[in-house]
């Protein structure tokens, strides 16, 4: 069985790559015109935004089995929320209305957001004050 431990890390790459593969499909979608690619990187988002919810809750269960405090996690965990949250509404953007201008600003926002959350999450392990 896999442990959080080892899980959460493991999971939490697949979003970031997901959603810059999404993006860039959304972006040769309309560059080429072919719908197919656009319903690639939906499914791209869509796979990203579970994989999101997945790190998520392998993240609170490593903070629930004591390995790190709260105080020491709150940082990170405000900025994957918010991640989460804008990954979700992206991912529903880029079905109904994928290249329009508040669609684009989610998208802006959930790859800043999503990119804080990394590096918080980096600075959490290898430089805390353990």
């Amino acid at each position: 069985m896999i442990s959080s431990i080892s899980f959460h890390p493991f999971i939490s790459h697949f979003p970031i790559a997901l959603l810059v593969a999404g993006l860039a499909l959304l972006y040769l979608a309309r560059k080429r015109s072919q719908p197919k690619l656009a319903a690639a990187a939906s499914l791209n988002l869509s796979l990203g935004f579970m994989a999101v919810l997945i790190a998520a809750l392998t993240g609170m269960l490593s903070v629930d089995l004591g390995l790190w405090s709260s105080a020491e996690v709150l940082g990170h965990q405000g900025y994957s929320l918010l991640a989460a949250i804008l990954y979700g509404v992206s991912a529903m953007y880029s079905y109904t209305q994928a290249y329009s201008k508040t669609a684009i600003w989610f998208y802006t926002l959930a790859l800043v957001t999503l990119g804080a959350s990394a590096y918080s999450g980096y600075l959490l392990v290898f430089y805390s004050v353990r």
